[in-house]
C-alpha cells in the first residue's frame, strides 16, 4: 500500500502529542507512506523529531509561509504521491490495523469505493485499543450526502482519493471551523463512501483548547448549514426537519457534557422551533420513528 495510501500529518508549532501520532502511522500492520507538512513553524523541532526515526521512511515538507489551518490540510493533497489520502490530526491516532482494514474494504469492495469513513473513539484519556487486534467488522454501508444532515463527521480516519479532493476544491478556508464539515459533505456528493462502524481512529478531546466561538459556530453555522440543504432536498418534510432539531439538541448537549466551563450560544438560530421539537420528541414513539427515518436517509446498502 505504500504506493496507493498516504497517511498525512498537517502540523504547526505544538509537538505536544506528535510522536503518538507518527507512531500510530509507522506501526501500522501494512505499510504506507506517510507525509509531514510544517506550517512554516517558527521551530526546526519536525524536522528534528522526524530524523529521530531512523530507517523509517518519513516524507517531511516545510511550507514557505505559514498558512490557515484548513489550507494546510489542502497541502497534504498537493504533496502526496499517492492516489490515497487520509488526514491525521497532529494530537489523534489511527489503529495500527487501519491500513490493513483499507487495503480488505478494497479488496472486497473493488472500484466502487471512492471514500471510506470509520468510527471514531472520542476522548481525553489515552486510546488503550490502538494496538489492540480486531476482526474488520461486516457493519459496512453506503454512507449518503444526506448523513451530513443529521450528523458530524467521524475525522481523523476518513480516507479519500487525493484527485478528487482537489476537484472540488478541499477545504474552504472561509468556513472555518466548519470546513471539515462542508468538505466532507461536498466529496459524498461525487463519490461513494463507505462507513464502517468500527473505531479505527482516536480524536483526543481536550476542554482547554475549546473556544466558545468555535462551539457558536458548531452549533448554528451547522444548523444553518443542515436546514439549507435539507430545503433544497427531496425530504423536505417535517420528519426531517424534526431530526434536525433532534441533531442540533444533542449536539448541543455534547458540548455541555464535554466543554464543562463552556459558554452556550446567547442565541440559537430558529431557537423557538427547537423549543417546539424538544416537546414533540419527549414521545419516546416519535422519537424512535425520526431516528429510524434518520438512519434511512443516511445509510444504503453496501
Amino acid at each position: 500500500m505504500k504506493d496507493r495510501l498516504t497517511i498525512a500529518l498537517p502540523v504547526y508549532k505544538r509537538t505536544d502529542f506528535i510522536r503518538k501520532a507518527l507512531e500510530s502511522a509507522i506501526n501500522q500492520t501494512v505499510e504506507c507512506s506517510i507525509l509531514l507538512i510544517d506550517n512554516h513553524s517558527p521551530h526546526n523541532e519536525f524536522k528534528e523529531i522526524i530524523e529521530s526515526y531512523r530507517n523509517v521512511d518519513i516524507e517531511y515538507v516545510k511550507t514557505e509561509e505559514t498558512v490557515p489551518q484548513d489550507e494546510n490540510f489542502n497541502n497534504c493533497f498537493r504533496f502526496a504521491k499517492t492516489p490515497w489520502v487520509t488526514v491525521l490530526h497532529d494530537d489523534d491516532m489511527l489503529h495500527f490495523q487501519y491500513v490493513e482494514f483499507c487495503r480488505d474494504i478494497f479488496n472486497r469492495f473493488g472500484e466502487k469505493v471512492g471514500g471510506i469513513i470509520y468510527k471514531n473513539h472520542v476522548g481525553e484519556e489515552e486510546w488503550d485499543e490502538v494496538d489492540k487486534r480486531k476482526k474488520l467488522t461486516d457493519d459496512i454501508r453506503k454512507l449518503n450526502p444526506s448523513y451530513f444532515h443529521f450528523h458530524n463527521i467521524p475525522f481523523p480516519g476518513v480516507l479519500l482519493k487525493k484527485d478528487q479532493a482537489l476537484k472540488i476544491g478541499g477545504f474552504n478556508n472561509d468556513l472555518h471551523p466548519i470546513a471539515d464539515f462542508d468538505f466532507w459533505y461536498r466529496y459524498s456528493l461525487i463519490e461513494n463512501v463507505y462507513y464502517v462502524n468500527q473505531e479505527m481512529a482516536y480524536f483526543r478531546i481536550s476542554p482547554t483548547q475549546s473556544t466558545n466561538r468555535l462551539i457558536d459556530s458548531m452549533i448554528n453555522n451547522i444548523y444553518e448549514y443542515r436546514l439549507r440543504e435539507i430545503r433544497k432536498s427531496k425530504h423536505n418534510n417535517l420528519l426531517a426537519k424534526l431530526g434536525l432539531e433532534y441533531s442540533r439538541m444533542n449536539n448541543i448537549q455534547y458540548f455541555k457534557d464535554t466543554y464543562y466551563e463552556v459558554e452556550m450560544p446567547k442565541r440559537f438560530i430558529n431557537e423557538d422551533k427547537m423549543t417546539k421539537a424538544s416537546r414533540i420528541l419527549k414521545n419516546r414513539v416519535i422519537r424512535k420513528i425520526v431516528e429510524k427515518y434518520m438512519n434511512y436517509l443516511s445509510f444504503s446498502k453496501a
